[in-house]
């Protein structure tokens, strides 16, 4: 005698179930779901130990080291943390150093600002602020705020540096002094 293999009640329950689960699944508004647009303040790229050699045609103009680094593509930028950066004199071939806690490279404006614990070592002295921006297109550093710059043993103390990446020349305001001055300097 053939017998069914389910009963007639667990069959019907089965098959309402499968008809609810088939007319509740897909309504309209599961279909149409709007993906929002990327947040512009994610980096495209993020590495860390990193180190960037910039060139200008075959020439290196810096080379960037980086505890860490964080590139945006579409506004040319890139944030480093930790940062070491030699950069290169096309004229005179000397080189310049530039630390600091954290830099932005702009290269669409051909900016460094760095911040936080910044120094710069060159031929012609040395820089320590906390914060530097330097326009690589004119060869123009700016340092807003306290800064300390030492030449020759000499150390002045001021605000508002202006100087170039060699610091051949100085421009301060509120300036203090310290070093071995003859009486010949002296005009009172």
């Amino acid at each position: 005698m053939n017998r069914p293999c389910l009963p007639t009640s667990i069959r019907s329950v089965s098959l309402a179930l499968l008809l609810l689960l088939a007319l509740g699944a897909c309504s309209n508004d599961q279909l149409t779901v709007s993906t929002p647009p990327l947040d512009r303040r994610l980096p495209d790229e993020i590495s860390e130990n990193v180190t960037i050699t910039e060139f200008n045609g075959t020439r290196i103009d810096y080379i960037l080291k980086a505890a860490r680094i964080e590139r945006f593509n579409d506004r040319k930028i890139l944030n480093a943390y930790k940062v070491d950066i030699t950069a290169y004199d096309s004229k005179t071939g000397d080189t310049s150093k530039l630390k600091a806690d954290s830099t932005i490279v702009d290269d669409a404006r051909n900016l460094i600002l760095a911040n936080g614990n910044v120094k710069l070592e060159s031929p012609g002295g040395s820089v320590a602020s906390s914060r530097i921006v330097w326009d690589r297109n004119l060869d123009l550093l700016t340092a807003p705020g306290k800064v300390t710059l030492v030449r020759d043993g000499n150390v002045l103390r001021g605000e508002n540096l202006r100087t170039n990446s060699r610091v051949e020349f100085a421009e301060m305001e509120k300036i203090s002094a310290e070093g071995v001055f003859g009486e010949e300097y002296l005009d009172w």
